[in-house]
């Protein structure tokens, strides 16, 4: 089985190639630029070293969000046309989904936080448990949503969680104050993707957003009564 999965979410933008759950060449950058500027010719640089073509991909995943409404729409849609192209299965990824997972941590609740901007935070709750002995799954036991940083971390229960992401980064003091826990690693996320892309339960090639989107914020802003 062999996975082309980006994540064009945050400025942590990746791309990431799978072969048998081994990746055999990913691309990490960590910049401002727009990931429509680099995002193809990332994936061809990787394709120029690799032993297969883009044909023979099996899966075109993609981080789905919450993230950057622009940097989301590139890698889905990008992700959408190989997929047609070549007449292959296509695959999304939660952002929140794949910060859990990459944690590696069993059995205990996992809270990743994203910088959401504007002062906000995307948050959720999994619990990664392996109970058939076929391998592990994540259970979502809290449903994303987008808070102020302090509603986030009150609105949680009181038990042990270990949180992860740019988000817990920039409120660390605030879950210091709790006495909770921070995962350390890295924020890219195409290769936890791309693992994630291969299970039954991976979901459609759809953006999730939690927040709306400026367009859609000022639309129902010029229709409003108020407005």
């Amino acid at each position: 089985m062999r996975v082309l999965a980006v994540d064009t979410s945050s400025e942590y933008g990746s791309v990431s190639v799978t072969d048998r759950g081994e990746v055999v060449g990913e691309i990490r950058l960590a910049s401002s630029i727009q990931h429509s500027e680099r995002l193809f010719h990332s994936i061809e640089f990787l394709f120029h070293y690799l032993p297969f073509q883009l044909h023979d991909i099996d899966i075109f995943a993609a981080a789905c969000g919450p993230g950057s409404f622009t940097g989301l729409r590139v890698g889905i849609a990008a992700m959408e046309g190989f997929a047609a192209a070549n007449s292959k299965r296509a695959a999304g990824v939660t952002t929140l989904e794949a910060l859990a997972w990459k944690t590696g941590i069993r059995d205990i609740p996992i809270a990743p936080m994203i910088d959401a901007r504007r002062g906000d935070i995307y948050g959720a709750i999994y619990r990664r448990n392996n109970t058939n002995g076929r391998g592990d799954t994540l259970i979502e036991e809290q449903r994303p949503v987008v808070l102020k940083p302090a509603q986030w971390v009150a609105s949680l229960p009181r038990q042990p969680l270990i949180f992860c992401g740019d988000g817990a980064i920039r409120y660390r003091s605030l879950l210091e104050e709790a006495e909770w826990r921070i995962h350390s690693m890295d924020l890219y996320l195409a290769g936890t993707v791309a693992e994630l892309a291969t299970a039954a339960s991976s979901g459609p090639l759809s953006p999730v957003y939690v927040r709306k989107p400026d367009a859609e914020i000022a639309r129902e802003s010029i229709g409003s009564p108020n407005s």
